[in-house]
């Protein structure tokens, strides 16, 4: 399932093509020289994508932050009544339904880029659930999942779609990895605002309802701004105040790679050869 030709030449490949190549690093932000200038396309293996993309800390998800917030948050909020209340709403679903042009490739693209981009809407659908837990997992205390049958399934349920999407998403990438072999494109294919992320290891991702609001009171304390009474309520203001919790798919505009210009268009060309 080869293209008539390559995107591109070697030269716009990332990582190198053929052999290593040493990039600078502001040359291929925010993917991590140190990490990619040791990998030849042709030999590339699955490990360079799994179980991390290799690209800097905080591109998209936080790196730094309170283990929990200064001004603490509502745990109250975290009832079985209120959590129904939130899943039956399906907030993850905006994840998928919003409508996303992608800058490097054509939406309707085919060969094994089009497979590829199949697959990962295949993946986003299916596993949209985990995706959105990925940047909205609230804490449950020890005392609640004591205090709570219901929300101790809950919380194990949390545990295994994360456990499922991430051999799902492993699936994807080998579908990746090939079409990058052949010339389809490179890495930067993920950085396009398109494509949804998993959360790494040590991004600093817990949501706590009811902070931001609280935060805003110990800021100003003539502020009196109400704490949200329902999970809703508190995902709404912390969607709001830290939109890279949706990826952005409330202002596209704002996704960081909307900010790379090499990304644009940058696989529009590649066309299938035909028999």
């Amino acid at each position: 399932m080869l293209p008539v030709a390559p995107f591109g030449p070697d030269a716009a490949f990332i990582p190198g093509r053929r052999a290593p190549v040493a990039f600078a690093a502001r040359d291929i932000e925010p993917w991590s020289a140190k990490k990619l200038n040791r990998v030849a396309i042709i030999s590339m293996k699955i490990t360079v994508l799994f179980p991390e993309l290799p690209f800097r800390a905080e591109w998209i998800f936080p790196r730094t932050a309170d283990a929990i917030p200064r001004a603490g948050y509502v745990d109250s909020l975290i009832t079985r009544p209120l959590v129904e209340e939130l899943t039956s709403a399906a907030p993850w679903d905006t994840l998928v339904t919003t409508p996303v042009d992608p800058v490097s490739f054509r939406g309707d693209v085919r060969g094994r880029l089009g497979v590829f981009v199949r697959a990962f809407r295949d993946f986003a659908s299916k596993h949209r659930v985990a995706i959105w837990e990925g940047t909205h997992r609230f804490p449950i205390s020890r005392n609640q999942l004591q205090g709570s049958t219901w929300l101790s399934n809950f919380n194990k349920q949390r545990g295994n779609r994360r456990s499922h999407a991430g051999r799902a998403w492993k699936r994807v990438l080998v579908i990746l990895v090939l079409a990058i072999q052949d010339g389809w494109c490179d890495v930067d294919i993920l950085l396009d605002p398109s494509f949804l992320h998993l959360p790494r290891r040590g991004d600093k991702v817990v949501w706590f309802p009811g902070s931001v609001s609280r935060q805003a009171n110990l800021e100003d304390p003539n502020l009196h701004r109400p704490e949200p009474t329902s999970l809703l309520e508190a995902l709404r203001e912390i969607d709001e105040a830290e939109p890279w919790r949706i990826q952005f798919r409330g202002d596209l505009s704002q996704h960081p790679g909307r900010q790379i210009q090499r990304l644009v268009s940058k696989f529009f060309n590649v066309q299938p050869k035909t028999t």
